[in-house]
């Protein structure tokens, strides 16, 4: 066989791959975090010319697409896959095959064929093994593939979405199909360690699944700091080079796999414990230099404030932002930063200014509608500033006797802590 060649395929040549059922099948494990083990594996083909060229799956598809005969040969694929597939169930009876369906064609025309579901009778293979995935984007008529999933989920087949977070992907589409799996893609868990917002969307995703019952599983996994930061912010499942490459079902090693896991989860609860270590001294840190500020504050008119905040900052280089509440939610100052606040910046993303109602910020009700003396919010990047903050919140007493509260912006360049 010669190497694998990207060369546009001539209608001619797909039929008679199709003719001669010219497909490679190989299997890529995929892993639970729940118990450290694999629990099935997509199934991945390529294709194999008259020739002896090895033919890679997006040239195959996108001839294909430009031939019309999208439906024959994914219809191909999936049948190739399937009777593979059944081979491994006789020694990994649980095994879950994630089988990629392509929906293009999906339409009120063709949904109620039926043709996959007697394919997988016809191999003898249980729905419930059986993890239909497919990129929701790739459907316009939403109301074939609500029917399609809403028919294949009753005989028992689970659902997954592929490539959440990437190209098109309509994400009200998720609420509309319930999936049981969320696969996010590789755009997103590239780099992840070191890019806040993809973390952010990562979490996001993984709260979303969480919350409407869905499994999370994290795609294209490459490296093991991919696989901590992934299983940190939440993913229930695992695919990518990191742990296992695509294989013939006959040379699948599981415990390779599996063990790269077991040191992924390991390395995670290291990471963990130096976390909890850390947030500890940062928080003595911020109590500390909120007792300071607390200090010059307490007794004083609120005339008085901004200029204490003021003479503060140039204390700390931690510090972002420093501003005073009153109870009623008011903001009593102007934000007082390291730089000016009127930067070159639409107002809309302006720190906030005296007077302005902050009544609606969690470290003001938070505070004001609890018996705490003081509150820490989470990470978040600052409109003002566009760093990566937390807000610590503390009620003080002014000179009047009326309460209020100290708001200072904290820097946290690592969002891990």
């Amino acid at each position: 066989m010669t190497n694998c060649s990207s060369a546009p395929l001539s209608l001619s040549e797909l039929k008679e791959i199709i003719a001669a059922e010219g497909i490679i099948v190989h299997f890529q494990q995929i892993l639970s975090t729940r118990n450290h083990s694999v629990i099935g594996c997509e199934g991945l083909i390529r294709g194999l010319s008259p020739d002896g060229r090895i033919l890679p799956p997006l040239s195959l598809f996108d001839a294909a697409r430009r031939h019309g005969l999208t439906l024959e040969f994914d219809r191909l694929c999936r049948e190739k896959v399937l009777a593979s597939f059944r081979k491994l169930l006789d020694y990994k009876k649980n095994y879950l095959l994630f089988l990629n369906l392509e929906t293009s064609f999906l339409s009120s025309e063709t949904v109620g064929s039926g043709y996959f579901l007697n394919q997988v009778i016809r191999n003898g293979i249980p729905p419930a093994n059986i993890v239909i995935e497919f990129v929701e984007s790739r459907t316009a008529d939403t109301g074939a593939l609500l029917w399609f999933v809403k028919a294949y989920g009753e005989c028992g087949f689970n659902i997954a979405l592929d490539d959440v977070g990437a190209g098109h992907s309509n994400f009200d589409r998720i609420s509309l199909l319930r999936p049981n799996i969320i696969k996010v893609d590789r755009s997103i868990i590239s780099g992840v360690a070191a890019d806040y917002f993809k973390q952010e969307i990562f979490r996001s995703l993984a709260n979303l699944s969480q919350s409407i019952g869905s499994l999370i599983l994290a795609e294209g996994v490459e490296t093991r700091e991919e696989a901590i930061r992934c299983l940190e912010y939440g993913a229930d499942l695992f695919q990518g080079y990191y742990f296992a490459r695509p294989r013939d079902r006959t040379i699948l090693v599981p415990d390779e796999a599996e063990q790269k896991l077991t040191d992924v989860a390991n390395d995670y609860k290291i990471k963990c414990i130096d976390m909890v270590k850390a947030r500890r001294l940062q928080n003595k840190l911020y109590q500390k230099a909120a007792r300071s500020v607390i200090r010059r504050l307490e007794g004083k008119p609120p005339a008085a404030f901004e200029g204490e905040l003021r003479e503060a900052m140039s204390q700390f280089d931690f510090i972002d932002a420093l501003y005073v509440v009153d109870d009623g939610g008011i903001q009593q100052t102007d934000t007082v930063m390291k730089g000016s606040i009127n930067r070159n910046v639409n107002p809309l993303f302006q720190a906030a200014r005296k007077h302005e109602d902050l009544s609606y910020k969690e470290y003001y009700f938070q505070l004001i509608n609890t018996d705490l003396k003081r509150y820490t919010t989470d990470h978040y990047i600052s409109f003002a500033t566009g760093n990566l903050c937390i807000t610590l919140s503390h009620l003080f007493q002014g000179s009047n006797g009326h309460r209020y509260i100290l708001c200072m912006d904290f820097l946290a360049d690592d969002r891990s802590i």
